[in-house]
């Protein structure tokens, strides 16, 4: 805890007059409570105590002021219990506030790479519950560890001062509480940081169960999901229980300490009083005392639970801000304005042992249009990525303008580089904030004019609120040309000197992709576009044409050059516009048992809309 408060302390200083002023009153709180049984004992010592046969001086008078002091204080206690309460969770509010801002603001820049082993829902819960429960563990702290420690001190002071003995009676029936209580509060803590790790993997699964809620029902996996969701269940069930357990001993042994001190001391007590040693008021506020010091106890153990869960998520949360992100501005970092010179020199990269380039070595001038394409996993993604520093070369400089990209500011590149990815990402909201994306605060001349240049108005005009229609998460109430066509929009709305293409119509229709290459007539000119691409459709309209294998650069020139050679890129060509056979099959190994039904079915030709021959399916359907 201590720990956790020294770690987030940043987050507590701008909130320091509430969290004070609310200390305070709960320091007041506790002296109110201590204060509570005095009229008590005036009462029955002053007022109702009966000396040579008559009521003592003035009774009615005592007994008044007495009533009334119990009352006052017991409305202080309200006023300050409710203030010190309020400002204390408004305050803790605030602070979950900034924290869950700072650690979303932190995951958005860490890497790529950090992302790819980390699970969206585990990543989610660290910024919504385990804040939670971090910023619940501050209140409690504040709100109920301190002002029950104050009341625990004080109450032992009082009661040491009325009698020694009594208080070392109630502190020997305390032994087993506070020797369970430190056996318990490591297997508190324990329990309680896997309880919140499998609580993360829970979140997680279902994260990732209701994204792909397409591929679970298309193929009828819901009860695979679903078992394995069960066992995250049962894991973090079992974890939760532990904690609970450990938890729940301690009520017990609250209430059995309690009743032991409260039967030795009346034992004891009823003997001194009977003998005349100690009066009748002293040993209620002392009964008082005692009853009311096991309260805060029982308050403590429980809230031994709350913070153990805090500290297990404030682990969490701190693992995520003190990893230092890979890609980040170098101090000598400037911002440059671009002008799309752009050269690979030397330039190396792996994403594990295999390297996915292998010094790769090319220019593209200011204003040129430069495809890139190649087989699959030739490294093509990568030379994108590279560009706006998703990811950084091990070897070799990435250079634009004459600077190596690590010399630029890293807010300032990636402002002046456009994507349209493969799989374009579409945010929940409407189709004009979607476009808004490429420029946040462009006119709505802008972005009407960006989409009208996209043909995004094609479809638009058929919605019910046109560009202010609301999409859904992830674009799922338009077609896959449509989200293309809306990324299209956004980069023409950024306006930037580097536009980059990721195979923009790869996954399309003929009809989509004839569309989408008209949006793509309509970028900007004069930019420099990189596009990578397998269609010849979007690699005719390019200045020059690189082909990598492997990581290298294996060709390059313009389509016509490279048609007449007899490379890489011409069988690539050749294959796709069916002048060339494919490449042969593989025959598959029978399996046992075989994957044939008993009864063969028909031997079926495969016909497409080429001329070139298509292999023959038999044998259930495995070529053979």
């Amino acid at each position: 805890m201590i720990t956790a408060l020294s770690r987030f302390r940043r987050y507590l200083r701008p909130f320091w007059r509430p969290l004070a002023l609310g200390s305070v009153l709960t320091v007041v709180d506790v002296a109110v409570g201590l204060a509570q049984p005095w009229p008590l004992q005036h009462i029955v010592d002053r007022v109702l105590r009966v000396e040579g046969g008559a009521a003592a001086t003035s009774p009615g008078l005592r007994l008044g002021l007495a009533v009334g002091a119990m009352v006052l204080l017991a409305a202080a206690a309200a006023f300050v219990g409710y203030w010190s309460t309020r400002l204390l969770s408004a305050a803790g509010l605030h602070i979950a506030g900034a924290l869950r801002l700072d650690v979303l603001d932190h995951l958005q820049r860490l890497e790529l790479g950090y992302h790819a082993r980390h699970r969206v829902g585990d990543l989610s819960s660290r910024v919504t519950s385990d804040v939670d429960r971090t910023q619940d563990m501050f209140v409690q702290v504040l709100a109920t560890l301190f002002p029950n420690l104050l009341l625990i001190v004080g109450m032992f002071g009082v009661m040491v001062v009325l009698d020694p003995t009594f208080t070392l009676l109630a502190v020997v029936a305390s032994v087993p509480l506070i020797v369970a209580t430190r056996r318990s509060r490591v297997q508190l803590r324990q329990a309680a940081r896997k309880s919140r790790n499998a609580d993360g993997q829970l979140a997680a699964a279902a994260t990732e169960n209701l994204a792909a809620i397409h591929l679970v029902q298309a193929f009828n996996l819901q009860t695979d999901r679903l078992a394995r969701f069960d066992r995250l269940t049962r894991t973090s069930l079992a974890n939760g229980l532990d904690a609970v357990r450990l938890q729940a001993r301690f009520g017990p042994l609250v209430d059995l300490s309690s009743v032991a001190a409260s039967a030795l001391v009346v034992w004891f007590g009823a003997h001194r009083v009977l003998s005349g040693d100690l009066s009748l008021g002293v040993l209620l506020v002392f009964m008082s005392y005692l009853g009311s010091l096991f309260k805060p106890v029982k308050a403590l153990t429980k809230l031994a639970n709350t913070v153990s869960k805090g500290n297990a998520a404030a682990e969490r949360i701190a693992a995520v801000l003190d990893t230092e992100p890979v890609i980040a501005d170098r101090p000598t970092a400037r911002t440059v304005l671009l002008g799309g010179a752009i050269r690979f020199d030397e330039v190396s990269f792996s994403y594990g042992r295999e390297p996915v380039l292998d010094r790769l070595s090319f220019d593209v001038g200011s204003g040129e249009t430069v495809a890139l394409v190649g087989p699959t996993g030739a490294g093509k993604s990568t030379v994108a990525a590279l560009i706006p520093r998703l990811v950084d070369a091990s070897g070799g400089a990435v250079v634009l303008d004459g600077i190596d990209v690590r010399d630029h500011r890293l807010a300032a590149l990636r402002s002046q580089v456009a994507m349209v990815l493969q799989e374009s990402v579409l945010l929940e909201g409407t189709l004009r904030e979607n476009i808004m994306c490429g420029r946040p605060g462009a006119t709505s001349r802008d972005v009407e004019r960006a989409a009208t240049l996209a043909l995004v108005d094609e479809f638009a005009g058929r919605l019910p609120d046109g560009l202010d229609t609301r999409i859904g998460e992830r674009g799922a109430n338009l077609s896959g040309g449509q989200r293309q066509r809306v990324a299209i929009a956004r980069a023409i709305l950024r306006d930037c000197p580097v536009i980059l293409l990721d195979e923009p119509t790869s996954a399309l229709d003929a009809a989509s992709e004839e569309l989408l290459v008209e949006a793509l007539e309509n970028l900007p000119r004069g930019r420099t576009t990189i596009v990578i691409a397998h269609r010849l459709s979007t690699v005719r309209r390019a200045d020059r044409v690189l082909v990598l294998d492997r990581g290298v650069l294996a060709e390059q020139g313009t389509h016509t050059e490279l048609i007449a050679r007899d490379g890489i890129y011409r069988r690539l060509t050749t294959f796709q516009s069916g002048e060339g056979s494919r490449p042969a099959l593989v025959r598959v190994p029978t399996l046992s048992p075989p994957l044939s039904p008993p009864l063969a079915p028909p031997v079926v030709t495969v016909s497409c809309a080429t001329d070139r021959p298509q292999p023959t399916r038999t044998n259930g359907g495995l070529p053979s």
